[in-house]
């Protein structure tokens, strides 16, 4: 089917609503946490996610007509690569930015997706969402799995902002290990994504082409209206809180949904649909920004300080920019980046391998960083014994890596010992940087006693994140040296996003 240039715009600005969530614009302004421009702002911007999942599914349809199977696991197997590999960065981010080192669940890591950072929910419950839609597919049941996903998506309220109209309570992360949030795969991703396809199933298209778009941009702004009005409705009148996803949630998504369908189709993509296109990397990295940012107003004293608080949040310009100085900024470091990357090695290579070069690194960062939180490593990186079975435990992680996420052709002609060798390269690369204290020396340089701007240049977080940028590219470049001496075939096709 032809690229639907309309649906990669409202992808961006879905971007720009996560960026809203995230840096919670316009809180505490006035002196209230809970002011109704901050709340506003939070509900208007809740059709994000829902969008990000009715268009997969909607894709998903046509994309999956030919080889149910066969596009579900290369579709699946690509989210994992990604979901793996932020994971583990954000393992180092949440420890670095926050001190904050989570101890292993497998229930977070395979359900949740909160095990590294928050965001990574929505990976799960797009793979989870997606296994469930693909098994209905094939049984031709694909109708029943979407009632069913109403009927939990409907449950799933009760433990948003309508908890305080419920006299008894299903999700509470206090009480419950599995029923934490009703964000989650089941009662959330799983009707968003049926929906989706739902929708290019019964070819809505043809029903939406009935009126012209300009009714779908108002009834957008209606239902947009009628969300607002339901969220602080739940909040002031009944005590609630700012929940993940409302009633009006749905309309809201449905009429965006339309309005992309309806609008007129252009032959070549606007400025933001090509930013658009990027949405997904953005997600997936715009929490290190988002941390760092936060680590700024921690050592400007905004959260111990009454005075810098009141001056920070009660900042009419401050609030005005924060969100699109943030974007613009995330966005620079995104493209200049991925420019850099492309130039040294091609788009083709970055395609296949940057994933793998990131777990690698991410995992020795991990071994010899991570915290226990008492003050201490959770690893012993002097001990010979614990730096041999981290040496083999990399080995390992990088193999069934390659082969059980990535693409066939990405590996097929490349000896095994070739495939060996990049582990253990990269292995005393880590090491040696160790024990030249070249690790202890980047923790040595944050100053706690600077001002703001020095301690967030010095900061740990900031440097282990240029470290890990130069040491992704030095591992892409022994992958190179060692897979393209080794073999004379082509490069397969990207499997970028």
């Amino acid at each position: 089917m032809p690229r639907i240039y309309a649906f990669d715009t409202f992808k961006f600005f879905a971007i720009i609503a996560v960026f809203v969530i995230h840096y919670m614009s316009f809180y505490g302004y006035g002196g209230e946490d809970q002011n109704g421009i901050y709340l506003s702002l939070n509900i208007l911007a809740r059709f994000a996610v829902p969008f990000f999942l009715v268009v997969a599914g909607y894709l998903y349809f046509f994309q999956s007509q030919k080889d149910s199977w066969g596009y579900t696991w290369r579709y699946v197997s690509k989210l994992a690569r990604m979901y793996l590999t932020w994971t583990l960065l954000y393992l180092l981010v949440d420890g670095l930015g926050y001190q904050n080192w989570q101890p292993f669940s497998w229930l977070q890591a395979l359900y949740h997706g909160t095990l590294g950072f928050e965001i990574m929910w929505f990976m799960t419950a797009l793979i989870i969402a997606t296994v469930l839609l693909c098994l209905a597919q094939h049984f031709q049941r694909t109708m029943h799995l979407f009632l069913l996903a109403g009927v939990l998506h409907v449950i799933g309220l009760s433990g948003q902002s309508y908890q305080a109209l419920i006299p008894f309570e299903i999700f509470n992360p206090e009480t419950h290990t599995f029923f934490v949030n009703s964000r989650d795969p089941l009662f959330f991703g799983l009707f968003y994504l049926c929906l989706g396809y739902q929708l290019a199933r019964s070819n809505a298209i043809q029903l939406f082409m009935r009126a012209p778009w300009p009714v779908y941009l108002l009834a957008t702004l209606l239902f947009s209206a009628l969300a607002v009005a339901e969220g602080l409705w739940l909040i002031w009148g009944h005590d609630s809180f700012a929940a993940d996803y409302y009633l009006m949630t749905l309309p809201v998504t449905l009429a965006i949904t339309a309005l992309a369908l309806t609008l007129p189709s252009v032959k070549s993509p606007s400025l933001l649909a090509k930013l658009g296109t990027h949405s997904g990397e953005i997600y997936l990295n715009h929490g290190v920004l988002n941390t760092l940012v936060m680590s700024l107003f921690w050592y400007m004293g905004a959260y111990s300080d009454p005075a810098i608080a009141t001056f920070i949040f009660d900042n009419l310009p401050l609030q005005l920019l924060l969100v699109p100085v943030a974007l613009g900024l995330n966005l620079f470091l995104y493209f200049a980046i991925r420019r850099v990357f492309h130039g040294l090695f091609g788009r083709h290579w970055l395609g296949q391998w940057r994933e793998s070069a990131m777990v690698l690194c991410a995992y020795w960062l991990l071994f010899l960083l991570m915290g226990d939180n008492q003050g201490g490593l959770r690893f012993d990186i002097q001990d010979p014994l614990t730096i041999l079975l981290a040496v083999i435990g990399s080995l390992v992680t990088y193999l069934v890596f390659i082969w059980l996420l990535m693409p066939a052709s990405s590996r097929n002609g490349i000896d095994l010992r070739r495939h060996v060798l990049i582990p253990m390269l990269t292995a005393a690369y880590w090491l040696m940087l160790d024990w030249c204290d070249v690790i202890d020396r980047l923790l040595a340089l944050f100053q706690y006693d600077a001002s703001p701007a020095v301690q967030l240049l010095t900061s740990p977080l900031l440097l282990f994140s240029l470290l890990t940028v130069v040491s992704v590219a030095v591992v892409l470049g022994l992958q190179k040296w060692a897979y393209q001496h080794g073999t004379d075939r082509q490069p397969a096709p990207s499997y970028e996003s």
